[in-house]
């Protein structure tokens, strides 16, 4: 493990400067013997929950992975550090991010479900037990993220502060350390936002000496590289604020640095009063100019030339997201085998191997062309009727009709298969019988047309006259051999003929 000598986080040994604070990171120093243990382990608060391990330090306190005894479930604590519980500022800061978090009821927003203080002095906050990575350690080791993943997150990110800031919430600590990205086995990643330290709550919710305490004009709170402008000069905050750290957190995912950086927090908040960002394009080529106009739009110096809230932001960036045809966890519907079909190959294994950008492409022309307009002439007869004596039913009139996608499934297929192939038999047979009929016909035709090529008779040497045949038996001629065979092939192709005229 390394740590920050400057703001004092732990990190694993493969990344090799703070994020927080761009300092070099160091190594734990070797003792002779073990250090010491965090007291609160296997403590019990309350007699409900059990300290098992230590998850995370934190400004305000340390995160714990405990078990509520009494349901036998694991939970999260968070316990105020010993050196602030004194401090009645701090505590109330505390207990304001409960209430903060335990107003919002959002599946991307952390689950509070207790508050309490010990008789020993401990005061702590129970939350849900989450299992991932935080937005922090993922950018330090995968930055910079493709376009569709960042916005994926993104959209998730902004609703969780969007349901904040529609119950009267500002967080105004919007960073990648206070996102966390839950992971779990077959199931889409999904995104918590965490700590509401600082949330400032709608002012009404709030007692006016909290306020004057709390949220002073003239204080700076906050990490300095995703504070907005107004937030650095100690101004009166609005949802617009939360926009700003939501650009630069979208920035960074897309282009793996923020906007501004500097050696203190002093030079970094000049810089977001003063300097205009460059452009994401310039460090990453392959981001769309759409999505580049949504992060610099939220990266607008002045609250009122950004989106106003975090609904308003997640609503630009999701009609975006669609006209660019990026998959995210917000389509409700997903492509059906005959469009991977079309934008894939198949592998000489079998497997069906999908172009993503040609995917995209396909949605996001589907996505430009939802509708299908039916325009009808403003003359018009129906049936043979004039346009001005028809009824109004019968008036024909511009509407509008959603496009209908109608796919074939393998039942189908089949039996369009089935009936191809017993129209090939059948087609086969009717040449078969053509032929026989054809080759039985020739032979007799060519006898029939040659009389005088048949032999002269020769004289009988019997002495026995025969009697002369009737006329009626002389005028009649011998029936041929095969008569009976061509009227019953003639029967069979006339029905074959009729078959096919009418073959439904």
């Amino acid at each position: 493990m390394l740590h920050c000598p400057t703001c004092g986080r732990r990190y694993s040994s493969d990344i090799e400067i703070c994020p927080e604070d761009q300092s070099p990171l160091q190594a734990d120093p070797t003792f002779a013997e073990p250090p010491p243990t965090d007291p609160l382990l296997g403590h019990t608060l309350d007699d409900k929950y059990r300290l098992d391990e230590q998850l995370g330090v934190g400004g305000m306190g340390t995160v714990y992975r405990a078990r509520h005894l009494l349901i036998d479930r694991p939970v999260a604590v968070k316990v105020l550090n010993p050196r602030f519980v004194e401090d009645e500022a701090a505590r109330t800061r505390f207990q304001r991010e409960a209430r903060a978090a335990g107003r919002l009821q959002h599946t991307n927003a952390v689950t509070v479900t207790d508050y309490g203080q010990t008789q020993d002095g401990y005061v702590y906050i129970v939350m849900e037990l989450l299992e991932g990575r935080t937005l922090r350690d993922i950018l330090a080791k995968e930055a910079p993220l493709e376009a569709a993943r960042s916005v994926s997150l993104m959209l998730q990110v902004s609703a969780a502060v969007a349901a904040a800031h529609e119950a009267g919430i500002i967080h105004r600590d919007l960073k990648p350390a206070n996102i966390f990205i839950v992971q779990r086995a077959e199931v889409p990643s999904v995104v918590k936002v965490l700590d509401f330290g600082i949330a400032k709550l709608a002012a009404e919710s709030l007692e006016e000496d909290e306020i004057k305490a709390l949220t002073q004009v003239g204080a700076m709170i906050g990490t300095p590289r995703y504070m907005s402008p107004e937030q650095c000069d100690g101004a009166e905050l609005t949802p617009a604020a939360d926009v700003y750290s939501l650009g630069v957190i979208l920035y960074e995912m897309l282009t793996g640095a923020v906007p501004f950086s500097g050696s203190t927090p002093l030079a970094i908040a000049m810089k977001h009063t003063s300097e205009e960002p460059r452009r994401p394009r310039e460090f990453v080529a392959s981001i769309p100019p759409a999505l580049e106009d949504v992060v610099l739009h939220a990266l607008e110096k002045r609250p009122q030339d950004r989106p106003g809230n975090a609904a308003e932001f997640r609503q630009e960036l999701l009609t975006t997201a669609d006209r660019l045809g990026l998959e995210h966890a917000s389509i409700t519907s997903s492509p059906n085998i005959e469009a991977l079909r079309s934008v894939g190959t198949e592998s000489p294994s079998g497997r069906l191997v999908i172009d993503i950008s040609k995917l995209r492409e396909s949605r996001a022309a589907n996505s430009d062309a939802t509708e299908v307009t039916v325009v009808s002439p403003s003359v018009m007869s129906v049936a043979g009727i004039p346009a001005e004596v028809q009824s109004p039913v019968m008036q024909p009139s511009n509407r509008s009709f959603s496009r209908l996608s109608v796919s074939l499934t393998s039942r189908s297929t089949k039996q369009l298969l089935f009936i191809a192939v017993a129209i090939s038999i059948v087609l086969a047979l009717a040449l078969v019988l053509v032929a026989v009929r054809s080759r039985n016909s020739v032979p007799e035709a060519a006898a029939v047309a040659s009389p005088s090529v048949s032999p002269t008779p020769e004289a009988s040497p019997s002495p026995v006259v025969s009697p002369s045949p009737s006329p009626k038996r002389e005028g009649r001629k011998p029936a041929p051999a095969n008569s009976n065979q061509g009227s019953k092939g003639n029967s069979v192709l006339k029905k074959f003929k009729r078959i096919f005229k009418n073959p439904f």
